[in-house]
Parts: structure tokens; C-alpha cells; sequence
């Protein structure tokens, strides 16, 4: 009979054999093994889980590719491919990929993760009449009632002795942009919502949506794919917490949703139209109640980060290049006669420098800056590289965005970018812009791209000329501030921004 000695040292012995061998053929023999990339990141997939739970995913895939070239290898069983072409061979339409393992720890009934693409397609037809073009002009008036409490938040000074003149204190836009997104999303999806604008009982749900966008970076890179709840549980407790409270937060708005449908039963949202989706083929209810739940608190997760990193990057830029702001602030004010006719339509669409300014400052700070990982099926060829069936292989959007051969001086903030230059030839114009266009990627492109991304730019639209027509800003101080100007996030499965710090005054000459 074997000693608890004999036997451990058996298991040892198989576990370093087992290294070993798998080490050799990870390093010689794996279809991946020709390609190059950082050592550690060819032999295990912890290289990854350490950068996503650090949050410098985009800087450290940079990196590398400044290192190792177009083609980089970032885990085992994945490569990164840093080019305009390999961008749409991977993500565009019809495309011979799926997504990655990465994706089941967000569930079967969840969109986001579902592989099988007929299933998919089938899901996402239901889920995209909340954000139809139809659906968003009803949602307009919710997201403008909203945008007009943030404005009056804004304008508000919050400690009187700090006040200088006619400026408010200092304002840390990525809290109140967070503040703005997660009201509109739960007001469009529920019709109520947490108030976090006007009151700070509920504000404590900002920290779970980062704690939870956080634990899902780290998983998406997990090696234990199996049991990832109890394994993350275990290993980021100090971040896994968030999942019970955030379910505490989400039956608090649903409870409150119903309640008002009690009184109300002629309202109009997206829980509803989820809720009341039927099968093309059965006839009957479509989703389950899980699978509205789910789906819902994905959207006011994904609603509410993105879009405030956004606008907070927006203000960051505009605050600290002046002849841009001008440019911007002339032209809201010049189109729209009052704060009340800013609205969805061709005068928006005019203002070219609005949205110049709003594009540039998300091609900077990227929504989605981890590279969102495909399967290869059979058949897939990236960029003129055969991929094999069943390996990994994705693009980085913050690295696609910040491409030197498309984008001069690409940590530079510089609207003009999207703008025709009258001074040249015009054709040369256009196939400059037609190039940026195929390199600017925030929502990602092809069938997986983001269902309400046209929702989200009108918020982003709408917002931004709202605060341009009643207020004036400016720079605070240097909170978000990073090298070169540029400003500093850090990447979980979504951007994440501290800053910038921002004071507002009212328009002289404007009415409250």
C-alpha cells in the first residue's frame, strides 16, 4: 500500500511531466507555435488573466505588436492580428468564425453570449426591435428629460465657498456621465429607474456595474473555463462581491418597473417589448422571464459604461483644445434657436464638428479596448493567414484605432481627421476618410456589433449639443490626464475612466 509521501510524490511527478510536455509542444509543435509573441504568453493562458485583472490589456497588446509585428501571439490557443484587412476578415459579415469559449460565462439566454450563429441571428431579431430606429424616436423624449436633469445637475454648484465667479466647483465627469447613461437606459428599458442625477441612495450601483465589467474581463481569459463563479469567487473575492449586490439593484428596478405597469398598463419600453416577443415560428412568448432579466441588465450594463466613458472622453478632449470647442460651441448655437428644438433630425445630423468631436474622442478611448476573441471554423483565412479550426484569433479596437499608417500622429486628438479638406483634391479626400471609416471601429462591425449602437451615438448627440447650447466649460484639473495628452483608462471587458474634472458656468444671455 502506498504512503500519502509515495502518492504525492507520484502526482508531483505527473504534474511536472505533464508541464513539460505540454510546455514542448505549446513551444514546437502547436499551429500557433510560428508565430510570436511574448514567451509566457505562448506556454499558459495566466500571462492574459494577469493584464486583464490589471486593466492594461490595450497598452500591453500594443506593446506588443510594436514588438513583434502585425501577427502576435497572446495566449496559446490565440493570435492578434493588427491590420485594417484583418479587422473585417475577423468581425465583418459572413465571415468563417464564432465567438470564442471566452463567451459561455455570460450565459446560454444571454445575447452577448451565444455561438451558434443561427441561434444568434434568430435572438437578435427579437432583441433589436427595442432599439429599432422606430423604438428609438419613442425613446427620444425619455433620454431628453434626462439629458435636461443633467444639465441643471451640471450647472448646479455643489459647495458655494469653492466658487469662483459664475463657474461651479469642480466636476468629475466620468461619475456624472455614468450618473446620466445608467438613468437613461433604465428609464428607456423600465421606465423607472435608480435616480442616481438627483439622489445618491442608490449610486453605490456604479461601483458593482465596474466591479462586475471587471470580473468579466479577467473570466473571458480564464483557463478554467468550468465552474469560472466558484473559481472567481475564490481567486477576486474583493471583486466577485459585486454579483449579489448588483442582482440586489436590478430586482430593486424591476420591482419598481412592474409596480408602475400595475398603474400604467398602456407603457411603452424595451423590458415590455422583451417581455411580450413572440416566436416567428412557434407563435408563442419567445423568451423566458430569465432570459428577459438577463438580457436587460446586459443592456443597462453595456448602456451605461460605454456611453459614459465616451462622454467623459469627449469632455476631457474639448476641454483642452479651445479652437476645436469654439468651433463646436458656434455651431450648436447657431443651428438650433433654443435648448427645447435640439432633437433627433436633419439640423442634428448638420453639425459636422459636434460629431467630429464625439468620433475622435471615442477612436482615442475605445468602448471595447480587449480584443474581443473569435473560434476559427474551417476555412477561415485573416489577412492572408490560414487560421486552424478551432483556435483563437481576434483584433484589438484600441490598436486598430491607433494604427500610425492610417491615423497620423494617432495619440494626437485632432477632429479635423473626419472633416474633407477643401485645400486638397478631393478624391484624395475622400479615400482618406473612406480609410478611417474602415479603421474606426468603437461598436465593433459585421453581425456581432452592438444592436444599439445607433441609440447610443443619439444619446452621446443629443447630450453633448444640449450641454453646448445652456453651458459654458473648461478644464478643472489633471485628473485622467496620461503621456502624451492622451486620456488614461483602464480596460476591463469594457473602458473604464477616472476624470476628467470639469467646471461648468451658465450662458449669459439664456434663459432658465
Amino acid at each position: 500500500m502506498f504512503s500519502f509521501y509515495q502518492i504525492a510524490s507520484i502526482l508531483l511527478s505527473y504534474a511536472v511531466a505533464h508541464a513539460i510536455f505540454v510546455s514542448i509542444y505549446r513551444l514546437t509543435l502547436h499551429p500557433y507555435a510560428k508565430y510570436p509573441g511574448p514567451p509566457i504568453a505562448k506556454l499558459t493562458n495566466w500571462h492574459a488573466v494577469y493584464h486583464a485583472y490589471k486593466g492594461d490589456v490595450h497598452l500591453h497588446v500594443e506593446q506588443c505588436h510594436k514588438k513583434y509585428g502585425k501577427i502576435v501571439r497572446i495566449r496559446p490557443n490565440a493570435i492578434l492580428v493588427n491590420s485594417v484587412t484583418g479587422f473585417h476578415d475577423i468581425y465583418g459579415n459572413g465571415k468563417k468564425v464564432k465567438k470564442a469559449e471566452g463567451y459561455k460565462i455570460h450565459g446560454h439566454a444571454n445575447l452577448i453570449g451565444i455561438r451558434d450563429k443561427a441561434v444568434y441571428a434568430k435572438s437578435k431579431k427579437i432583441f433589436q426591435q427595442g432599439f429599432s430606429d422606430t423604438m428609438n424616436r419613442e425613446h427620444e423624449p425619455k433620454v431628453i428629460q434626462v439629458i435636461n436633469t443633467f444639465i441643471e445637475k451640471l450647472a448646479e454648484n455643489e459647495s458655494p465657498a469653492e466658487n469662483s465667479g459664475e463657474w461651479t466647483n469642480a466636476k468629475i465627469m466620468n461619475q456624472w456621465c455614468t450618473w446620466l447613461a445608467t438613468d437613461v437606459v433604465t428609464k428607456v428599458i423600465f421606465t423607472t429607474s435608480w435616480d442616481l442625477l438627483t439622489s445618491a441612495a442608490n449610486r453605490g450601483v456604479t461601483g458593482c456595474l465596474k466591479a462586475a465589467v471587471h470580473i468579466t474581463g479577467i473570466l473571458h481569459t480564464w483557463p478554467f473555463l468550468p465552474g469560472h463563479e466558484v473559481t472567481a469567487l475564490l481567486c477576486f473575492p474583493h471583486i466577485a462581491w459585486s454579483i449579489p449586490f448588483l442582482e440586489q439593484y436590478a430586482n430593486s428596478v424591476i420591482k419598481s418597473s412592474q409596480e408602475a405597469r400595475v398603474k400604467d398598463p398602456s407603457i411603452k419600453d424595451v423590458f415590455g417589448i422583451f417581455g411580450a416577443a413572440k416566436d416567428t415560428d412557434t407563435g408563442k412568448v419567445a423568451l423566458s422571464k430569465t432570459a428577459v432579466r438577463e438580457n436587460t441588465m446586459t443592456f443597462i450594463i453595456a448602456g451605461s459604461d460605454t456611453t459614459a466613458s465616451s462622454l467623459a472622453a469627449t469632455f476631457f478632449y474639448l476641454a483642452r483644445n479651445p479652437e476645436a470647442y469654439a468651433k463646436v460651441a458656434e455651431e450648436v448655437r447657431s443651428t438650433f434657436p433654443s435648448a427645447s428644438s435640439i432633437c433627433t433630425g436633419p439640423a442634428l445630423n448638420s453639425c459636422t464638428y459636434l460629431r467630429a468631436a464625439i468620433t475622435e474622442s471615442m477612436r482615442l478611448s475605445p468602448v471595447a479596448p480587449q480584443p474581443l476573441m473569435r473560434e476559427a471554423e474551417a476555412g477561415c483565412i485573416v489577412d492572408g493567414e490560414p487560421i486552424p479550426k478551432g483556435l483563437n484569433v481576434g483584433c484589438s479596437i484600441h490598436t486598430l484605432q491607433h494604427n500610425p499608417t492610417v491615423f497620423s500622429n494617432p495619440y494626437k486628438w485632432d477632429m479635423s481627421r473626419r472633416l474633407m479638406d477643401p485645400s486638397k483634391d478631393a478624391s484624395e479626400e475622400k479615400e482618406r476618410i473612406k480609410e478611417i471609416s474602415r479603421s474606426f471601429a468603437p461598436f465593433s462591425v459585421g453581425p456581432r456589433q452592438c444592436i444599439a449602437k445607433n441609440f447610443a451615438m443619439m444619446e452621446m448627440y443629443l447630450t453633448m449639443a444640449n450641454v453646448f447650447w445652456n453651458l459654458d466649460f473648461e478644464s478643472a484639473g489633471s485628473l485622467g490626464e496620461g503621456k502624451q495628452g492622451e486620456f488614461v483608462m483602464k480596460s476591463y471587458f469594457t473602458a473604464f475612466m477616472e476624470g476628467p474634472q470639469i467646471r461648468f458656468r451658465k450662458r449669459k444671455g439664456v434663459e432658465w
